[in-house]
C-alpha cells in the first residue's frame, strides 16, 4: 500500500527559506546562418538560453538579435550556459531595446552558449548565429535533408561548396580516409544508416568529420506509443506521413503534441482507425491541429495518430500523454543528455560534507533532470518545516523533499550496475512545456510544487546530477531515472515513473 503525502498536510508550520534560483531551461540548439523569429518573454529577467555549435575553421562567431518590440541583454559563452544578469558569462552586449551584437574573434570549435535576458518583456525577436570560416579552411560536409527518422526511403546528398574538392564517406562506423569511397550525386536510403563524411581538398588538405543517422520506416508502419511517449528526430519530406497508435483507458486527457526543428507539420487524431489524409470530412470524428490536439475525457479504446507534412521538415519530436484528473509525475527522457565527467571533491565541499559523495577524484555519469507534471492537477506540497519528508540543506540555503528521485545504470540485459542516490529536490515551477499551461510559475522553494503542464529542471552541473561509476568499461548502457520512488506522493499514475535512456561511455 502507498504511503501518500496528502496526510502531511496536518504537520503544519511556518518556514523562512531562501529562495532557490530557477534552473535555466535545457537550451534549444541554433543552426549557424539560420535566423530563429518569434522570441518573446513576459517575464523580466527571464533567461533563455540557446546553443550553437562552432566547427573547426571558423574566423568569428557573430550572435545578433533584432527586430521585435520590448528590451534583451545578450550573453554569450564557451563551454557553458550563462547565468542570470550575466554573472557567469564571457560576452555581454546590453544596450536599449532589442538590438543586440557581440562578435567573438578566432572561437574555439565546440559548443557555445547564447543567453537572452528579458529586460522587461520582448516579444517579435529574431537571433542569428553566425560562423564564417577562415578563407581556403576546409569545413564539413553537409547532409541533405537534415538527419533523422523518416516515413519512407529518402534521396539524400552529401555535398560541401569547397571548389575542386571530393567528400568521401564510410557506412560501418570507421573515419572516413583518402581511400575512402566518394560519395555519388545522390545516396537513395532505403534502411537505417549510419554515414560518415570529410571533404578532401584539391591538394590532399582533409577537413573534419560530419555524422549522420538515416532511419527509414516501411510505408504505413506504425509505431506504438505508451502513455508517457515521446519519438525524437522525426523527418519527412513534403506529403510524408508518421503514423502511430495508442491504447487508452475511458475518462482520461489525452495530448499529442509535436514541436521542434523547421518545417510544417499536421496532427490527426482518430479513434478506431487511421485518419484519412486530406483534411477531415466535416462532422467526421478526426480531430487535427498543427501542433497540439487534446482530448479532455476519452473513450477506452485504440487511438491512431498521423503527422503530416505539410512541407518538408526535420528535427520534430511527437509526444503523447495520458493523464487523469490528479498529479502525475516522470521524467523527460530526451532531457537527460548524459555524459562523463572526473572531478575533484575536497573534504569541506558540500557534496561531501552532505554525504553526497566521497573526497577526492571521482569518474561520474552525469545528467539532466526535467520532472514534468503530465496530469491536470497541480502537484502541491505541504508546508516543509518540521515535516519528516524534507531535509533542510545548510549549503542550499533551503528545504528539499528527500528522496524525490532515484538513478541506476544497467547493462543492456537490465542488470544494474550501479546505483545513484535518491536525490532530494527543491520542487517548483522550472519550465513551462504545455502551450495551454498557466503562463507564470507560482511554485518555488518557499511553497513548493509544480503546476499541471511546467516542469522541475535540475541541471547536470548541480550537485548529486551523477551516478559514481568508477572503472566502469567503455561500452553500451542503460540510464535509469524514477521519480518518486518510494510512492509518497499521490499520483494519478505510477507506472510512467520510471524512464530508461541508452548510454555510451567511450575509451578516454
Amino acid at each position: 500500500m502507498k504511503t501518500v503525502l496528502s496526510f502531511l498536510f496536518i504537520l503544519l508550520g511556518a518556514a523562512h527559506l531562501h529562495a532557490h534560483a530557477l534552473v535555466t531551461p535545457f537550451p534549444k540548439v541554433v543552426q549557424a546562418g539560420v535566423p530563429l523569429g518569434g522570441l518573446a518573454a513576459s517575464d523580466p529577467g527571464l533567461l533563455t538560453v540557446y546553443k550553437v555549435l562552432v566547427p573547426a575553421g571558423a574566423s568569428r562567431l557573430t550572435v545578433v538579435t533584432s527586430s521585435g518590440s520590448g528590451g534583451v541583454r545578450l550573453y554569450v559563452r564557451e563551454g557553458a550556459q550563462p547565468t542570470q544578469n550575466g554573472e557567469e558569462t564571457d560576452f555581454e552586449s546590453s544596450y536599449p531595446g532589442t538590438r543586440q551584437q557581440i562578435a567573438v574573434q578566432n572561437p574555439a570549435a565546440g559548443p557555445w552558449y547564447i543567453g537572452v535576458q528579458a529586460e522587461g518583456s520582448y516579444s517579435g525577436v529574431q537571433l542569428l548565429a553566425v560562423t564564417p570560416q577562415v578563407k581556403g579552411a576546409v569545413v564539413a560536409p553537409v547532409f541533405s535533408p537534415q538527419p533523422g527518422l523518416y516515413p519512407a526511403p529518402v534521396a539524400c546528398q552529401i555535398t560541401t561548396r569547397l571548389k575542386n574538392a571530393v567528400v568521401r564517406h564510410t557506412t560501418n562506423g570507421n573515419d572516413p580516409n583518402a581511400a575512402s569511397p566518394e560519395v555519388p550525386a545522390i545516396l537513395n536510403v532505403t534502411a537505417d544508416s549510419f554515414f560518415k563524411a570529410r571533404v578532401y581538398s584539391s591538394t590532399g588538405t582533409e577537413g573534419p568529420i560530419a555524422e549522420a543517422t538515416y532511419q527509414v520506416r516501411p510505408p504505413g508502419d506504425v509505431i506504438d506509443l505508451d502513455g508517457n511517449s515521446s519519438v525524437p528526430h522525426l523527418a519527412s519530406e513534403k506529403g510524408g506521413r508518421h503514423l502511430f497508435h495508442i491504447t487508452v483507458p475511458a475518462n482520461q486527457r489525452l495530448a499529442i503534441q509535436s514541436e521542434g526543428g523547421k518545417g510544417k507539420s499536421t496532427i490527426s487524431v482518430l479513434q478506431g482507425s487511421i485518419p484519412p489524409v486530406g483534411k477531415p470530412v466535416k462532422g467526421a470524428p478526426t480531430l487535427r491541429g498543427t501542433s497540439e490536439v487534446t482530448i479532455s475525457s476519452t473513450v477506452a479504446g485504440e487511438y491512431y495518430i498521423a503527422l503530416d507534412a505539410t512541407t518538408s521538415y526535420a528535427g520534430r519530436t511527437l509526444m503523447a500523454y495520458v493523464a487523469g484528473n490528479g498529479a502525475d509525475l516522470t521524467p523527460w527522457a530526451p532531457s537527460f543528455e548524459p555524459y562523463v565527467s572526473v572531478e575533484e571533491f575536497s573534504a569541506i565541499s558540500c557534496e561531501v560534507e552532505e554525504g553526497m559523495i566521497g573526497a577526492g577524484e571521482r569518474r561520474l555519469l552525469r545528467y539532466n533532470t526535467e520532472i514534468r507534471n503530465i496530469g491536470g492537477q497541480d502537484m502541491v506540497m505541504p508546508p516543509p518545516e518540521g515535516n519528516p519528508f524534507f531535509e533542510y540543506h545548510d549549503c542550499h540555503g533551503h528545504y528539499h523533499f528527500k528522496g524525490f528521485a532515484s538513478s541506476r545504470l544497467l547493462d543492456m540485459q537490465g542488470n544494474e550496475l550501479r546505483a545513484g542516490n535518491k536525490v532530494s529536490f527543491c520542487l517548483l515551477d522550472g519550465l513551462r512545456w504545455r502551450s495551454d499551461a498557466a503562463n507564470n510559475g507560482i511554485y518555488d522553494c518557499e511553497k513548493q510544487g509544480i503546476q499541471s503542464g511546467w516542469a522541475d529542471v535540475y541541471d547536470s552541473g548541480l550537485p548529486g546530477q551523477w551516478i559514481e561509476i568508477g572503472d566502469l568499461a567503455p561500452g553500451n548502457y542503460q540510464l535509469e531515472l524514477t521519480v518518486n520512488p518510494d510512492g509518497i506522493l499521490s499520483e494519478t499514475n505510477y507506472d510512467n515513473n520510471t524512464v530508461t535512456v541508452p548510454v555510451t561511455v567511450t575509451a578516454e
